[in-house]
């Protein structure tokens, strides 16, 4: 027999189907039970589309009168969406008990949707595997909560702590496996940044190569002088609509614009992730260069870091981090929980949730 835990671990599989799919809705999955048998099962599977708990009813193999319904998020109860509010449809369905990891911190909903369904005579337990669910959609709640796109800094390294050559070459150090990683990263993401020198000196891609081939999500240039050349291929590939220039300059580059304050010299981050959040950029996976990279740090603006290291020793070059905290080891940036994985000859460190702790 089957507990409450294990069930919350199949609806997190189910979730996890739809990664980097349903933006800007979290990663829900939803298993129906009766007998200690499933009868139903379903996920989310993009914005627009019928939520996890629909799913899987409508995927009953029979009348889930009695069942126990298991989600990893608590069921909407609020109209102000594409879709109907779910609790309505369980209480329908005669659903006597509802299993949540975690409570939705949408505003709209907020622990509404456990008071509707108790209000009906539901059991409801939440809290399984809440840690875990935290994991899951940190990107939902990040957006939902602090009203800006959530932040993953990612960059490569030698073992010196260089990210490039004093000429700006970074291509490539660190292996294949380990840029097949950044690829499924990449995925994750609304949009993909990196800063006007890398473009000029790298003259990336930044698109997604998985199984279907080759795909795009947004792509930001932040370049405050707007001093990039017109043969990038972030400017002409077949993916240019999806670029987004960032620059404080006139430019005259045929892409999506945006102005971006300065003040002392620097770009005013917090109001460009405002900016960004406006145009439905709820997620950025940030890949350099160093000045960027590096500004984030500076202002301790980022929610998640991967640290790509390839076992290589530079000497002179560009360094991964030059901003000065402070002089004391006991206050330095502290990642906790970090996740070490071997990329054949690299090292990935990722940090998880809430990783930047200074106790």
């Amino acid at each position: 027999m089957k507990s409450d835990f294990d069930y919350i671990q199949l609806c997190f599989e189910l979730a996890k189907k739809a990664l980097g799919n349903t933006s800007p809705n979290p990663f829900v999955g939803s298993v129906i039970v009766k007998n200690d048998k499933i009868i139903g099962s379903g996920y989310h599977t993009r914005s627009g589309q019928p939520h996890a708990e629909i799913e899987a009813l409508n995927n009953c193999n029979e009348d889930p009168m009695g069942a126990t319904l298991y989600c990893n998020l608590e069921p909407c109860c609020h109209t102000n969406k594409k879709t109907p509010p779910c609790v309505d449809r369980i209480i329908k369905a005669g659903i006597k008990k509802v299993v949540i990891s975690n409570l939705d911190v949408n505003p709209e909903v907020a622990g509404r949707g456990v008071q509707i369904l108790r209000d009906a005579n539901i059991e409801v337990i939440h809290g399984v595997s809440k840690e875990e669910g935290e994991v899951l959609n940190e990107v939902f709640f990040t957006h939902i909560t602090k009203k800006r796109p959530f932040i993953h800094l990612k960059w490569a390294q030698t073992l010196d702590g260089k990210m490039a050559t004093l000429s700006n070459q970074s291509k490539w150090i660190t292996g294949e496996l380990a840029r097949e990683y950044v690829h499924k990263e990449r995925s994750l993401y609304d949009a993909i940044m990196i800063g006007g020198v890398t473009a000029n000196a790298d003259n990336p891609s930044l698109t997604i190569r998985n199984k279907d081939g080759e795909q795009s999500k947004r792509r930001i240039i932040l370049s405050p002088n707007g001093e990039l050349s017109k043969d990038l291929k972030l400017f002409n590939d077949e993916h240019k609509a999806k670029t987004l220039l960032v620059s404080n300059s006139k430019t005259d580059f045929n892409v999506e614009k945006i102005f971006c304050e300065m003040i002392d010299g620097k770009v005013n981050l917090e109001k460009l992730l405002k900016d960004l959040y406006k145009e439905n950029v709820f997620s950025i996976y940030i890949e350099g260069g160093p000045k960027l990279i590096n500004s984030f740090l500076e202002k301790n603006l980022f929610d998640r870091i991967s640290i790509y290291i390839a076992p290589k020793l530079l000497g002179e070059g560009k360094e991964s981090y030059t901003h000065t905290l402070t002089k004391n080891l006991e206050d330095a940036l502290n990642f906790k929980n970090a996740k070490w994985t071997i990329l054949n000859q690299d090292i990935l460190m990722e940090s998880t949730r809430n990783i930047c702790l200074q106790d």
